[in-house]
């Protein structure tokens, strides 16, 4: 799904206009940037954890040469599935014939 997929859903399910939402939309994730870039955890009840995760740097090897390489520290953002999440994913699995 696309952010334009993501606006027209709520479209609908709002019934407003698309540029209306698209506002809505975009002002959520300039938050959740916003916040996971200061280093803050995002919690949604039912839906899941956004957080930042901090990895130590460590040598490992180029492929091509296995010439010894360090690589540094750096960080990422995790997401832990909510408990309704994923019960939705499960769910949707089995639905589907899996």
């Amino acid at each position: 799904m696309t952010r334009k997929d993501l606006v027209m859903r709520f479209a609908e399910r709002m019934q407003m206009e698309p540029d209306a939402v698209r506002a809505y939309v975009d002002t959520f994730l300039d938050v959740v940037l916003d916040t996971l870039g200061s280093g803050e955890r995002i919690e949604i009840r039912g839906f899941g954890v956004f957080q930042i995760e901090e990895r130590d740097g460590r040598k490992t090897r180029n492929p091509r040469t296995g010439e010894p390489v360090m690589v540094g520290p750096k960080r990422s953002v995790r997401f832990k599935m909510g408990k309704e999440l994923r019960e939705r994913v499960r769910d949707a699995g089995t639905q589907s014939g899996e």
